[in-house]
């Protein structure tokens, strides 16, 4: 199966445009959204029609935080209802196989506005904590706007310069890089590769 991986939109209309053409073109059998799909209200409607418009599935982040758990009515009014409708299909994580998709460390909250700031993914006990707690082969997120790659051993030399080959017997924690800045990604549990996507 070919996954293809849409991080940190922030409701930028004209990239997720080009990483959807990008990743149809590669074929994806499923978009996953890593979270934060929208910056502020403008430009909801639109980002989330694209999203819909590839049957994207995933994980909210803080950005949306408020719309995906408990909103309330004042909030509602800024979003249309198609917008909510999307927003209510988010998860705080994601499991597809033995991939884990979530916005910042799975290992955190997801509904706590706090869990967001708590680390940094050059940290190796954040990413060791990880490893610790949940056993995929890979965890997949967002939220740092960098290329990162880990194995319970210690950070990999890459950083999104070239597809990174997932050995079958080793465990990945990869933070992906933007949308917003021009990236995407295919995860291809066939070939055992995560591919980055520049447009």
């Amino acid at each position: 199966m070919k996954l293809g991986l849409l991080a940190d939109i922030h409701g930028d209309v004209e990239n997720l445009q080009k990483a959807i053409a990008r990743l149809r073109q590669e074929h994806v059998d499923q978009f996953i959204v890593l979270g934060d799909v929208i910056y502020q209200s403008s430009h909801a409607d639109a980002t989330v029609e694209l999203l819909r418009s590839c049957d994207a599935v995933g994980v909210w982040g803080n950005h949306e935080l408020g719309l995906c758990v408990d909103p309330d009515d004042d909030l509602r009014e800024l979003y249309s209802t198609n917008a909510m409708r999307f927003f209510g299909t988010l998860r705080p994580r994601l499991e597809i196989g033995d991939v884990l998709f979530s916005h910042t460390f799975p290992t955190e909250d997801a509904s706590d506005i706090l869990a967001y700031y708590v680390g940094e993914p050059e940290d190796d006990d954040w990413v060791g904590g990880c490893f610790r707690r949940f056993h995929h082969q890979i965890m997949l997120i967002g939220h740092f706007h960098r290329w990162l790659a880990a194995t319970p051993a210690g950070k990999l030399d890459w950083r999104g310069e070239r597809p990174l080959v997932l050995e079958p017997d080793q465990r990945y924690f990869v933070v992906m890089q933007a949308v917003m800045n021009g990236f995407a990604a295919v995860l291809d549990d066939t070939q055992n590769k995560l591919t980055p996507i520049e447009f």
